[in-house]
């Protein structure tokens, strides 16, 4: 009964009502109490009272396993389960072996003599189906807990790109804003507080542009097409020429060869968006020769991308803490903390690999390993 009741609350995802789950309870109580009183003072009668308390329950188990057995086999789910399965022909054959307790318990009433040539071996059959149901319902739970765990995640990368799209505008609205004021302003002293706004609205705009990047690595599928690498990088220099010092860091990167390759778009933009900005963000405008070098290489059905720089380095204990989400080297770091977790989540995806080699004071070296598939 509480087998029936427990695998009704899975199919149907919803507590059983507690009323008549005591109800049934103490139905169940009463004929349990009655089977186990009938002959019990009648000693001549070994055989009844064995058929009443033993193979009469058999019976009642038996057609109880066999109906959710069958009733999870034809009850349709909307995902494929394993656990369902497995528990499913467990309960089945364990509701089989019931029955046949219950008829070898009748066959004696019916004055029929027969040997069970298995009786031996019933524990260890016993044995079997009760461990098959246990790991059936065991990976059944399981799956229904990922289930949720991948609806929840789902879920939550939802709201965080709503939410997070949602707060551009306003955004590019306080960043107008100040923009307007500063032009009006002549005060020295009012024009710095409105520069210091402008810093940390651009600063929450970098971290929700990383969000929306992380948002959109996790939930789009790969779409690979032929690019062109040195069009693609670019894009990305365009896009962080006017940053601080940008202008005074030199960009080594060789045009003379073939860069033509199948990726994904968007992801390798986000990828190297995020390296080249960072080396221009922590480099070291005090060296001599500033420069940050981009290398691309195809071998076989693979592409090797390396971003060079010699600036600020980062220390051998942090080379592998700075791809986790939102850690800083150090309290001077200025990103957001997901630019590097990002890159490692979209390599990743795209089934590539990074390395890092850095020294403190000498610089980084980022190297990317990817796939180059055929279209």
């Amino acid at each position: 009964m509480l087998l029936t009741i427990g695998t009704w609350e899975l199919i149907k995802e919803r507590k059983f009502d507690r009323t008549k789950l005591w109800s049934l309870i103490g139905v169940a109580l009463t004929l349990a109490t009655i089977t186990a009183l009938l002959y019990a003072n009648d000693v001549e009668a070994d055989t009844e009272r064995h058929f009443v308390r033993v193979s009469i329950r058999a019976a009642v188990t038996g057609i109880g396993f066999m109906i959710v057995g069958i009733w999870l086999l034809i009850v349709p789910s909307e995902v494929k389960s394993l656990g369902r399965k497995l528990l499913s022909v467990a309960f089945i054959i364990y509701g089989l072996q019931q029955m046949h307790y219950f008829v070898t318990g009748l066959l004696p009433l019916l004055d029929i003599s027969y040997q069970i040539p298995y009786r031996s071996h019933l524990a260890l059959i016993d044995f079997f189906l009760l461990a098959l149901m246990g790991v059936g319902m065991l990976f059944w739970l399981l799956e229904n807990e990922r289930r949720d765990l991948e609806k929840a995640n789902a879920d939550l990368d939802s709201f965080f790109y709503s939410t997070s799209h949602d707060l551009r505008s306003p955004i590019a609205s306080i960043l107008g804003l100040t923009y307007l004021a500063k032009m009006e302003s002549k005060d020295a002293e009012t024009i710095e507080l409105f520069e210091k706004i402008e810093g940390r609205v651009k600063k929450l705009d970098e971290v929700i542009n990383d969000i929306l990047n992380y948002s959109k690595n996790t939930k789009r599928s790969l779409s690979h097409k032929t690019l062109d690498f040195t069009a693609l990088l670019d894009e990305v220099i365009e896009g962080v020429e006017f940053a601080k010092g940008a202008s005074q860091i030199r960009l080594i990167y060789d045009r003379d060869k073939d860069t033509s390759f199948i990726g994904d778009k968007d992801r390798l933009t986000a990828i190297l968006n995020n390296l080249i900005s960072n080396a221009v963000r922590y480099h070291d405008l005090s060296k001599s020769d500033p420069y940050i070098k981009v290398d691309f290489e195809k071998t076989g059905s693979r592409i090797i991308i390396t971003v060079e720089d010699n600036g600020v380095g980062i220390e051998e204990k942090d080379h592998e803490k700075i791809f986790e989400m939102f850690y800083r080297a150090s309290n001077d770091s200025q990103g957001s903390g997901l630019g590097l977790f990002i890159v490692r989540e979209t390599v990743k995806k795209l089934k590539g690999s990074i390395l890092l080699q850095s020294k403190k004071g000498e610089g980084s070296v980022f190297q990317l390993n990817l796939p180059n598939p055929e279209l």
